[in-house]
This record gives C-alpha cells, structure tokens and sequence, in this order.
C-alpha cells in the first residue's frame, strides 16, 4: 500500500494520499504524514459520511472532488476503505485519477494488502452514529433517508 501511495505522490501538484476505513480512521497514509492523524479521521468520517449520504438518496457515488482556496482534495471510494489525494488546486486531475485507478487495482489483486485491509473492515454506516450526529445533522440524515427533500424526485447524479 504504501508503495501505491508514493507514486501517487510523485504526480506534479500532489501533496500526499493517505487511506481511511469506512469508519474514516487512517489505516496508512505517505511518510511524512502530510496532515496530522487527527486531521485525517477528521477529513475520513466526513467524507465517509457523505459517501453515505449519496448512498442512502439513493445516488451513490464513488468520487469526490472537493476544492478549497489553496487545495483540493480527491475521494475514491475502494469498496472497504476509502483513498484520499491531496494536491493542489491546479492539479490535472485525470493523471490522478488514473494513478489512483492504477494504484488500487493492484492492491485488490494483492492478497497481503487485501487481508491488511480486512483487519480494518467496518460498515461505512459506522461513521453515522446517534452519539457522532448533533440534532441537527440528524434531522438531516432523516431527510436523505427518506428520500423526501425537496426536489427529491427531480435530483440527478452527475
């Protein structure tokens, strides 16, 4: 795995790539660590959660592409964990995802990397707890669940 990780970090503009369960707690990350641990479960369970969310409207995804001013940051969904990229705004995009692809291809077929991963396994729903939810997001997530928000019916996946 963290072969995988130090080719995806010698694409131009990316800082680093770390890898989270679906509990969004960091199994392995590139050395050095580019964020601080706490950071990275941080960053895992939201991304974990929102992974859940499209699930639960009924419009999975399996890619996130989220941009801030200074970075962006790239969401794989890997079936038990989930890949992270950081890079900068202006990185290409596609060089990263196609090295993401080609990374994570590999380690399915790997049988030490698939058993790593198996001591992590949990069920994404694990990072949506009652205790980790404040009323509000709860209310929330009832929303998605229900499939009754506003404009539900008219949403599309892109």
């Amino acid at each position: 795995m963290e072969r995988g990780l130090g080719q995806i970090s010698l694409v131009p503009a990316v800082g680093g790539a770390f890898v989270c369960s679906n509990a969004g707690d960091v199994i392995v990350s590139t050395s050095p660590p580019l964020l601080a641990t706490a950071t990275m479960n941080n960053i895992g369970r939201e991304i974990a959660r929102a992974f859940s969310a499209f699930e639960a409207s009924g419009r999975p995804v399996s890619r996130l592409d989220v941009t801030y001013d200074t970075w962006r940051l790239f969401a794989n969904d890997i079936g038990d964990a989930i890949m992270f990229v950081v890079c900068h705004p202006g990185v290409d995009a596609a060089i990263v995802r196609m090295t993401v692809d080609v990374a994570t291809a590999g380690w399915h077929k790997d049988a030490k990397i698939q058993k790593r991963m198996a001591q992590h396994k949990t069920s994404r729903r694990a990072a949506i707890t009652r205790t980790a939810l404040d009323e509000r997001s709860q209310q929330v997530w009832q929303l998605i669940e229900s499939h009754t928000w506003p404009g539900a019916q008219n949403a599309q996946a892109v």
